[in-house]
């Protein structure tokens, strides 16, 4: 199977080659682009079809299924002094990336014991509040920004930069971990149709 897969990309890596090759030598020439289009778009459909992973060309399985209805989602969001609410800007998370990190807590964080856990909730506190401290003086943290700026590529589910519009100016005393539970279609024609559980909460001593 892996030396199948090596050469399904050798002869795509080939036929490109080829393809830059033969319109350099003579631009009006596309019968190797066309080629290399149709090879393309055949082994593009046959992975997909069979869901066999074979970069670069990719079954996208993250995104091929349905929501469920209703659907449950996890959410972090930072609590001040005063027990008020603040969502979490995603980049404050960095150089952690928010859909990996909800991914670890989803599979991992209740088999920790309490003590664990509340180890764990202090460090993302002080992480987040960090980062929140540095964006209110003008000095955000660029970790996969860092090289290409506004043009770098944004996260894969282009999650609400909720910082943009003002970073909260309360110190960060806490965090909720909430279970949201909501139907796709009730949401779309009312977004406040969630259903909120709290599953876990920390608050600094």
């Amino acid at each position: 199977m892996n030396l199948a897969k090596a050469l399904v990309f050798l002869t795509f890596v080939a036929l490109g080659l080829a393809a830059a090759y033969s319109i350099q030598r003579n631009p009006k020439t596309r019968y190797v682009v066309n080629l290399l289009i149709a090879y393309t778009i055949v082994v593009s459909f046959a992975v997909g079809f069979t869901q066999r992973e074979n970069w670069p060309f990719s079954t996208w399985p993250f995104i091929a299924g349905r929501v469920a209805r209703p659907a449950t989602f996890p959410r972090i969001v930072a609590i001040d002094a005063e027990q008020n609410e603040h969502q979490i800007d995603y980049r404050a998370w960095e150089p952690l990336e928010f859909d990996e990190l909800i991914a670890w807590k989803e599979q991992f964080f209740q088999q920790f014991d309490a003590a664990a856990k509340d180890r764990i909730a202090a460090y993302l506190l002080d992480h987040v509040d960090t980062a929140r401290r540095q964006w209110s003086a003008g000095e955000r943290r660029h970790y996969f920004d860092r090289f290409f700026g506004p043009l770098s590529a944004p996260l894969f589910l282009g999650h609400r930069a909720y910082w943009d519009a003002g970073v909260p100016d309360r110190a960060f005393s806490g965090l909720r971990f909430y279970n949201e539970t909501w139907d796709v279609e009730e949401r779309a024609r009312d977004p406040s149709k969630i259903a909120r559980r709290l599953v876990y909460e920390y608050r600094k001593p």
